[in-house]
């Protein structure tokens, strides 16, 4: 079994509302594959027993799961399982019937997600494989390509929940506080009025920061650093670890293009992402500088560190997936990755890319 967060998007956008609405223990998002599982878990939810419950041959109904199938590819069969309300009661019909509609946009949208990382993977392996650097850059259309997709899915589903979701809370929002405006209303049903609206407004917040991490439209309205520094700001409050941010004589980065500056979001996200989930660290750098006439993001922590021989050539499933994601952005840059890492050394980690923009495609 395998775990990973390769769906990080759709876990932060979809599954951490769904437990929270829900108010389950825990959920998951499963993909079994030929030879192995891949579980993206949030809550108090066991990755064994998520893996004993999809692998029992008999159809007998689970004490404290519930789980329904998403979709059945042929590489691969995807469910969405849920554990017993923190009632400690089972998911009612009401609420499984709502599942199942969240589950009609979820089959399209793990679809799409899969197959653009499925197609990143092997193009990494075919660019590996090409004779000489020329046939290689030959075919950076096609990474251009799929992160062109990938942008492209996450503004839709950011659209799609600011459109639908987050208006449904808004209206859901005002119709609860009319109702205790217009009634007289005992002090219990008040205040049990007031605290759903307050949740209501935590879930609404959430999906901003969810709908900002996947479509950050601050990089055109105030720039790269700034929106860095946002996030930064906003990580800071839930992160194990702290987190430092410096930006000398890297404002000339905002002269590049749209595109380069989404390109280097993504792998700061990706590394904040990495560092939550694996460091361990207490302490995390991150830099934006200029240095010899090349731009330079370098990334350092003081965490549990890795072996980056256990990164290469990853298979659909597996957590080096992220860091080849990273590569080919680093790729599509025309820029250099220098790795630093080993068990119990931290990681360090330096990006550098020309100062002027150049053919990618």
């Amino acid at each position: 079994m395998t775990s990973t967060s390769s769906f990080r998007d759709l876990k932060d956008l979809i599954l951490v509302d769904i437990v929270n609405t829900l108010q389950v223990y825990g959920g998951a998002i499963v993909f079994k594959y030929r030879d192995s599982t891949e579980i993206i878990r949030v809550g108090d939810i066991l990755a064994t027993d998520v893996e004993m419950l999809l692998n029992q041959s008999s159809q007998d109904e689970h004490p404290e799961l519930t789980y329904i199938e998403i979709n059945r590819h042929e590489e691969y069969t995807s469910y969405l399982v849920m554990t017993n309300k923190k009632s400690n009661t089972r998911l009612g019909l009401e609420e499984v019937n709502w599942l199942n509609l969240i589950i009609s946009y979820l089959a399209v949208s793990l679809e799409n997600v899969y197959l653009i990382r499925k197609l990143t993977v092997r193009l990494n392996r075919l660019a590996a494989q090409l004779p000489n650097e020329k046939e290689a850059h030959d075919i950076n259309w096609f990474r251009k390509l799929t992160f062109e997709l990938q942008e492209r899915e996450r503004v839709r589903i950011a659209a799609d929940l600011h459109d639908t979701t987050m208006q449904d809370l808004f209206f859901l929002k005002r119709k609860l506080t009319a109702l205790a405006d217009k009634h007289e209303l005992a002090a219990e049903a008040a205040d049990t009025i007031r605290s759903i609206v307050d949740y209501v407004e935590i879930i609404n917040v959430n999906l901003r920061q969810s709908c900002f991490d996947l479509h950050p439209y601050l990089l055109q309205e105030i720039g790269l650093v700034r929106t860095i520094e946002k996030i930064v700001e906003r990580e800071s409050y839930g992160c194990p670890f702290q987190i430092q941010f410096e930006a000398e004589g890297a404002y000339a980065i905002e002269r590049r293009s749209l595109e380069t500056k989404r390109h280097l979001f993504r792998i700061v996200q990706e590394l904040l992402n990495n560092a939550k989930k694996h460091s361990g660290a207490t302490l995390v750098v991150i830099r934006l500088g200029v240095a010899n006439g090349r731009f330079r993001l370098e990334y350092r922590d003081d965490g549990g560190g890795f072996d980056p021989d256990k990164l290469t050539a990853p298979d659909i499933g597996t957590s080096g997936v992220g860091m080849e994601q990273m590569r080919s952005r680093i790729l599509h840059l025309n820029g250099q990755l220098e790795l630093d890492a080993k068990p119990g050394g931290g990681v360090s980690i330096r990006i550098t890319f020309p100062m002027k923009e150049g053919l990618t495609a």
